[in-house]
């Protein structure tokens, strides 16, 4: 990891996460599951902060509708634990 790398991650959020976030999700996080895209889920451990490390470009669209209800707390639950019951229209 060069020089430029290190400056960029220090203050551009769309390549990635930060060195804040990468500290505070190493302090802090505990990782709760993985989506099939490869995007990681966090929570602190107290379970009142939730969030997503993408997988390459940070785009909202590609967190699936499972871990978006969880990410927002309208499900207690990480997917991983207690999957969301899908309609079959």
């Amino acid at each position: 990891m060069g020089i430029l790398n290190t400056v960029l991650r220090a203050v551009t959020w769309w390549n990635g996460q930060t060195l804040n976030t990468q500290f505070y999700t190493w302090r802090k996080g505990v990782k709760v599951g993985e989506d099939d895209q490869g995007n990681a889920y966090y929570t602190c451990r107290q379970g009142k902060r939730r969030w997503v490390i993408f997988n390459g470009e940070s785009e909202a669209s590609r967190v699936s509708a499972d871990w978006h209800g969880w990410l927002h707390h309208t499900f207690k639950e990480p997917p991983t634990e207690r999957p969301l019951a899908h309609k079959e229209w």
